[in-house]
C-alpha cells in the first residue's frame, strides 16, 4: 500500500454564477491524488450548516471525514467566483470561515502517525493564527515524509512572514509566473526568473522549484538543474479554475515516484490542460481519469 499523503487546509464551495462545486486548492490536490490511488487524509475543518453537511456527504464517497473537523461556530468556507471571457476566474473569498481554525487534535496525530510520504500545504488557511499554528506543529513532528507548498497566494491574505515561514518548511515548491512577481516584492530582489529562483532554493533549502506559466509551458528546478517545456496542447478552456491544483498533484505524483523532470513537465501540462475543458475545479465523473491512471499503473489495478 502507498504511503499516506497529508493535505492541510482550506476545503470551501466555489460558487459560480450558475452552479456551484467543492473546492479549495488543498481538497483539489487531494481529490487527485485519491483519484490516482494514493491514500489521501485532508485535514480540514467545515462548519456545522448546510454546505458542510453537503460536504460531509460527498466526502464520504471517496476521500473520508476522519481529519476533517466540523465547528459548530464559524461557517464553512467558500468563494464568489466570475469568469471573464478567457475562462480566467476573479475570486472573493470569504473571511473568518471553520477552515481558518483548524485545531492539532487527535486525528490529526493519528495522520501524522501513518508515516506519511508527503504533506501539502498552501498560504490561504494560515491567515489565522489558529490554523497556522496546527500547521506548525505538524510540521515539526515530521519526521520523513517530503513537504510541498503550493504558495497559492490570494488577494491580500499573506504575509513575508508566512511566506518566508512556509518556504523554510519546504522541500518542494510550486508557484505560478503573478505568484513569482509577488514574491520578488516581497523580498525586494527583481533580478532574473531563473537567478531569483535558485537564489529561493539555495536560501532555503529547496529540492524542487516549479514555476508555470500558463499556455507558454512551465520550468522545473532541482538542485541545480533547470528544465522547461513550451508544449502546451490547444485546447477548447471553459475556465482554468483548479488547473493550477491538477498540475500540482501530477508535480508531486512525479516526485514521488521518480519520473525523469522532463516526464513530470509533460503530463502535468497534459493533466492540468485536460482539466481547463469541463466546468470547475475538479471532475464529477471519475472516467476523466481513466487515460491517465496507467501513469501511475493503476489502470492495471482495476481502476
Amino acid at each position: 500500500m502507498k504511503k499516506a499523503i497529508l493535505c492541510f487546509g482550506e476545503i470551501l464551495y466555489d460558487i459560480f454564477p450558475s452552479y456551484r462545486r467543492i473546492g479549495g486548492a488543498p481538497f483539489n490536490f487531494a481529490y487527485h491524488m485519491h483519484a490516482f490511488g494514493f491514500h489521501t487524509i485532508l485535514i480540514s475543518r467545515i462548519g456545522d450548516d448546510r454546505n458542510g453537511h453537503e460536504m460531509v456527504h460527498l466526502l464520504k464517497k471517496g476521500i473520508g471525514t476522519k481529519s476533517v473537523q466540523i465547528d459548530s461556530l464559524h461557517d464553512t468556507g467558500k468563494v464568489m467566483v466570475q469568469i471573464d471571457g478567457k475562462g480566467i476566474p476573479d475570486f472573493q473569498i470569504m473571511k473568518d470561515v471553520a477552515y481558518d481554525y483548524i485545531e492539532y487534535d487527535n486525528t490529526v496525530r493519528e495522520a501524522l502517525s501513518r508515516d506519511p510520504a508527503l504533506i501539502y500545504f498552501g498560504t490561504l488557511a494560515q491567515r489565522n493564527r489558529v490554523s497556522h499554528s496546527t500547521l506548525g506543529k505538524m510540521l515539526s513532528m515530521n519526521q520523513s515524509a517530503k513537504t510541498l507548498y503550493d504558495i497559492n497566494l490570494r488577494e491580500d491574505y499573506f504575509t513575508k512572514e508566512i511566506v518566508e515561514w512556509s518556504l523554510s518548511a519546504a522541500d518542494i515548491v510550486k508557484l505560478n509566473e503573478d505568484e513569482l512577481k509577488t514574491c520578488k516584492s516581497l523580498f525586494q530582489d527583481f533580478s532574473p526568473d531563473k537567478s531569483f529562483i535558485l537564489s529561493l532554493m539555495k536560501r532555503f533549502g529547496l529540492e524542487w522549484f516549479c514555476l508555470t506559466r500558463g499556455d507558454r509551458g512551465s520550468e522545473l528546478f532541482h538542485g541545480q538543474d533547470h528544465f522547461a517545456t513550451n508544449r502546451v496542447p490547444e485546447r477548447r478552456v471553459i475556465d482554468t479554475v483548479g488547473s493550477g491544483d491538477a498540475y500540482t498533484a501530477i508535480l508531486a505524483i512525479g516526485i514521488l515516484n521518480q519520473w525523469e523532470p522532463e516526464t513530470i513537465l509533460l503530463r502535468a501540462t497534459d493533466f492540468s490542460g485536460a482539466l481547463c475543458t469541463i466546468p470547475g475545479a475538479i471532475p464529477e465523473d471519475l472516467g476523466f481519469y481513466k487515460p491517465y491512471l496507467s501513469w501511475t499503473g493503476e489502470e492495471t489495478n482495476g481502476r
